[in-house]
């Protein structure tokens, strides 16, 4: 019984033994002496604390009643929310039977009690309407309601057809414009209670009405682009409608890169506009890692609640998974121009472009608006312009990618070679690839590794294959679409975020940080806080796992399930696979290695997870096979990525030491460095520098490689044996690029003395200053703004900085030549063509200009060289060793090709050679004698030969065309029908291989043997004792 009592607490044994209750009042204490009855009343007093006391005694068998009249009181008394009410008091019931201290655990009425609250809070709800049960149970989905009372009340809910969806929307609607300060975590929880509680509504969020509503609306495109026919060539996607209508996009939306979308009033609630990530130019490097710690912390929890979303979806059955997919897709898709090169801001709405060069001078151009002037102002064109292209922002962007992150980490790296690229030729994978998936009117859309035919061959491949037969969204399929997704995400949603980043904002940043303080701040900015999301370590994981098992793929793919090496011919599955997959790939290798900070060389950030052996592998086989890749520029830029991270990382330059790799590194090299002859920046690449750039790091290479012994074997039997034409085409584009390297330095120098010469104009001496100092090129008035800002400062030469760099190149590249003549001597000197191209027009024309006359207009002070880079020193020691190299091969045929030089060779040049390296040092005591005897040896040949020429009169009919030299082995060029010494045909068809009169494709095999022609030669050479090449055809 309840009785009131003021009287102080009865003590048994030091402990209290009476509680108050809700209304004041104690229960008394229970004993064994105190009736069943009157325990069982007075617990459930304690436990229900009912508003009014009953009118007797409670009891297990008669809770149920009271209960029923508790809540027809509660309905009466509140009306329209007498529901809630009656849920909240048999839910604050429920919880205190469960609560420790209340009643004891081992009490056995608490069962019994439970299930009287449930019957009598099933009996309300199902008596009620639909709309008075989606308005109850939304509201009681914020108080602490047990899980079981929650889950059964929304069970018996979702019984009635019309609650699901109602409930779903009225739960998820206000999570439209959460953002990352105020990401409403709270209602977010209350549509993960409703999910969870059955798969009814799991089910009916991806059905009519939910899903046209809230999870994929409908969209319509209201912008369209025309071109001058007036045919539409772009319009609006549906990406920014997901983002800000869907319940994906609200849950995905929150960021901290996306701050230029946040309304005015609303600003100082973004990461951009808090006051925290102000003023960073003043900020410690401590305070900067606080806050994108705290950033991190912010966006990841934003992420997680998007994977726990989605999983219960992908748990739930096909139809919610093939929502789930679709809707990635259709994102995707809609981001698809934001990975494309053009729309530059602040015209377009791509800022990486250019590395943010041309942001950088409209923000600094005088005619620039003084709206454009600001780059938050630039940043919120950009954010218009997502409205009105219809992709998604920046931040949705990334932590959809993240999504996709999240849903490929379960497969397992084995799983690489059940990917399948034949799902992409499917036509019914176009809602889910967009352009990588074979388009309805074209065979082939995206490039592909492929050529036609071999794409088409792959089609009929394709029809016998599992993914391609199955139905598009079988869930057999699932790990195939992840992976897909994934892969096509990382360049149209990870990679323009990561380039706008770590390439256009940082670039930004510490261009203006002298210049314009404001806009540097904001790029500063912008780049710390998409770093604390790309760099946070559990994202680097599982973009290393999608990199890993991309790679694993493409070698799969690339060897046809066998061995990488020796590399095989490509199978189907490469053929159907889009180049962008491994483009993207390299791209993203690249921008991370260069935010990594490496101690002692010691693996970091994003290369902790990369397992070496696929990726070094992968790129080898790219590096090796014109079959696989024919893109110049892409086998280029794999080599230049494998080189950066073996130098990067030594334990990763230990893997090319090892099996398979170090039996195969080496014609790897020779095969890309051959490849790249034909990469072409644009048709304004005159200079060939994106030629000579992709051949730097395959040279480097080739220099640590032929460190180790193993590596030197196996170019021997290289050049000897099957890649003995690939080696002397090697050769012959060294020799080529060395000769055109030079002569490019050494002009420019030539310009830039005469320069120098010149009376500077009034004009020039007020050019203003670019990156490297004052122009070297007269700057015009009409070239000048009104401030006398150069408005091409970017196009102009500065001759010194072009000089330093064909010298950097030209150092790099003999370095290389000088190398392989070491090591391979006796190939070069078999090689006749190859010799003599590489006596003439190399090591004779560069002692010419560097000993010979040609110096006076390159000679200079010792700290001018310094500047240019230009060391004559070594240049002259490494002509003479690599003399040296070949007369220890075969003397008499090197100065018989010597003195054929009419052009470049002087017995003066190799004599102040001589007394160059002897002044100098250059060579040792041995060394020295033997280039000495060398020298002397040369010029008694010389005189003899030319001797004997002189006086032989040559007939027309045996001299080359292009050398007008007599021939030793004549040839016809098939197209042309012009007849040249072999040799000279040879070298050109390892230069370029075209004929070089008719312009057209020719092998050396195409060559036609004049036979009859050879002899006559022959047989006049031995009749006037005139030495020919290879020696005489008649001679025993």
């Amino acid at each position: 019984a309840l009785q009131r009592s003021t009287s102080p607490a009865r003590v048994r044994g030091g402990r209290c033994m009476k509680r108050p209750s809700a209304q004041g009042e104690d229960i008394q204490p229970m004993d064994a002496k105190r009736p069943k009855e009157d325990v069982e009343h007075a617990l459930l007093v304690k436990v229900l604390q009912p508003g009014q006391p009953p009118q007797g005694k409670l009891s297990l068998e008669s809770v149920g009643e009271f209960l029923e009249s508790e809540a027809g009181r509660l309905l009466s008394q509140h009306g329209a929310k007498g529901l809630e009410e009656v849920f909240l008091f048999l839910a604050k019931g429920w919880r205190r039977s469960e609560e420790g201290g209340v009643v004891p655990s081992s009490w056995s009425g608490i069962p019994p009690l439970q299930e009287a609250i449930l019957t009598v809070a099933l009996t309300q709800l199902i008596t009620v309407s639909s709309e008075d049960k989606v308005r109850s149970l939304s509201a009681i989905l914020e108080t602490p309601v047990p899980s079981r009372l929650m889950n059964e009340l929304l069970s018996a809910a979702s019984e009635d057809e019309s609650v699901p969806a109602q409930l779903l929307i009225s739960v998820a609607r206000p999570l439209q414009g959460r953002h990352l300060n105020e990401s409403r975590s709270g209602q977010f929880g209350k549509l993960l209670r409703v999910l969870r509680s059955s798969k009814t509504y799991q089910l009916a969020l991806v059905s009519s009405p939910c899903f046209e509503e809230i999870f994929k609306p409908a969209f319509e495109s209201k912008f369209v682009w025309r071109n001058q026919k007036k045919e539409v060539y772009m319009q609006q996607r549906p990406g920014n409608m997901l983002q800000t209508r869907s319940l994906l996009g609200w849950i995905l939306s929150p960021s901290a890169l996306d701050g230029a979308t946040m309304p005015t009033s609303q600003a100082h609630m973004s990461e951009a506009g808090a006051g925290e990530w102000q003023d960073l130019h003043r900020a410690t490097r401590q305070r900067v890692e606080g806050l994108q710690r705290g950033t991190q912390m912010k966006v990841s929890g934003v992420q997680s609640q998007a994977a726990e979303l989605v999983d219960i979806l992908l748990r739930a059955g096909d139809a919610p998974r093939t929502a789930v997919l679709q809707w990635l897709g259709a994102m995707i898709m809609a981001a698809e121009p934001r990975g494309k090169q053009g729309h530059v801001a602040p015209e377009g709405f791509n800022f990486w472009p250019q590395q943010g060069n041309h942001v950088i001078d409209v923000l600094g151009n005088d005619q620039t608006t003084p709206f454009e002037k600001k780059l938050k102002n630039l940043l919120l064109i950009q954010a218009l312009h997502a409205k009105m292209h219809g992709f998604p922002t920046s931040g949705c962007a990334l932590n959809t990618f993240t999504l996709l992150l999240h849903l490929f980490k379960p497969i397992k790296s084995d799983a690489a070679a059940s990917f399948s690229s034949f799902f992409l030729l499917r036509r019914d994978t176009v809602e889910l690839m967009g352009s990588w998936a074979r388009q309805e009117k074209d065979s082939k859309n995206e490039a592909r590794f492929g050529e036609t035919e071999q794409f088409e061959a792959a089609l009929q491949v394709a029809e016998s294959d599992p993914s391609f037969s199955a139905a598009v969204w079988d869930k057999s399929h699932f790990k195939n679409q992840i992976f897909w997704l994934a892969t096509k995400g990382v360049g149209v949603l990870l990679l323009p975020v990561v380039k706008e980043a770590f390439h256009c904002m940082q670039n930004i940043a510490g261009h203006l940080v002298e210049k314009d303080r404001d806009n540097a701040d904001v790029a500063w900015r912008e780049f710390l806080i998409a770093e604390a999301t790309l760099k946070e370590p559990v994202f680097l994981e599982r973009l290393g796992h999608l990199i890993n098992l991309t790679f694993h793929f493409l070698k799969h793919a690339a060897a046809g399930a066998g061995e990488a090496f020796p590399t095989p011919a490509p199978s189907a599955l490469w053929h159907a696979c889009p180049s962008a997959v491994l483009e993207n790939t390299l791209d993203l290798l690249d921008l991370y290695r260069d935010r990594q900070k490496r101690a002692n060389n010691m693996v970091t950030g994003l290369f902790v997870y990369l397992d070496p052996v696929p990726v070094l592998t992968t790129l080898c086989v790219v590096m090796a096979s014109d079959e696989h890749v024919r893109d110049p520029s892409l086998r280029g830029r794999a080599v230049k990525i494998l080189h950066r991270l073996c130098t990067a990382f030594p334990a990763w330059m230990d893997k090319l030491n090892q099996e398979p790799l170090r039996q195969h590194m080496v014609p790897c090299l020779v095969n890309v460095f051959i490849a790249v002859e034909k990469a072409i920046m644009s048709y304004y690449d005159l200079s060939y520098r994106l030629k000579y750039e992709l051949r730097v790091p395959v040279m480097e290479l080739f220099e640590l490689c032929l460190q180790h012994e193993e590596h030197r074997h196996v170019l021997t039997a290289f050049v000897r044996g099957s890649g003995n034409d690939r080696f002397l085409k090697l050769l012959t584009q060294l020799i080529n690029d060395t000769n055109s390297q030079t002569e490019e330095a050494i002009r420019t120098v030539k310009d830039y003395h005469q320069k120098k010469d010149e009376e500077a104009s009034a004009a020039a001496s007020s050019s203003a200053p670019g990156p490297g100092g004052q122009h070297d090129e007269q700057v015009t008035d009409d070239d000048q703004t009104d401030g006398g800002e150069d408005v091409y400062r970017r196009s102009r030469m500065n001759y010194k900085e072009h000089a330093k760099k064909y010298f950097s190149l030209a150092c790099r590249t003999w370095k290389t030549l000088w190398l392989l003549c070491k090591h391979c001597a006796t190939t070069i000197v078999e090689g006749h063509s190859l010799l003599e191209q590489l006596l003439h027009t190399s090591l004779d024309a560069q002692l010419h200009f560097l000993v010979g006359p040609e110096m006076k207009n390159i000679k200079a002070s010792p700290q001018e060289y310094d500047e240019l880079g230009f060391n004559p020193k070594e240049w002259v020691k490494q002509i003479a060793e690599m003399f040296l190299f070949l007369t220890r091969v075969n003397p008499e045929e090197v100065a018989r090709i010597v003195a054929k030089d009419e052009r470049y060779y002087s017995q003066a040049n190799f004599q102040k050679a001589y007394n160059f390296v002897r002044k100098y040092g250059l060579l040792n005591d041995s060394e020295l004698v033997e280039f000495n005897k060398f020298i002397k040896d040369l010029g008694e040949r010389v005189e003899q030969q030319r001797s004997a020429m002189d006086q032989v009169d040559i007939p027309a009919e045996y001299l080359c065309e292009m050398m007008a030299d007599i021939m030793s082995d004549p040839v016809q060029f098939p197209q042309s029908k012009k007849i040249v010494d072999r040799w000279v045909a040879v070298r050109q068809i390892m230069g370029k291989d075209l004929d070089p009169y008719a312009n057209t494709p020719v092998k050396v095999e195409d060559l036609i043997p004049m036979t009859q022609l050879k002899e006559e030669i022959h047989r006049f050479a031995k009749d006037k004792s005139i030495t020919l090449e290879g020696g005489n055809m008649f001679e025993n």
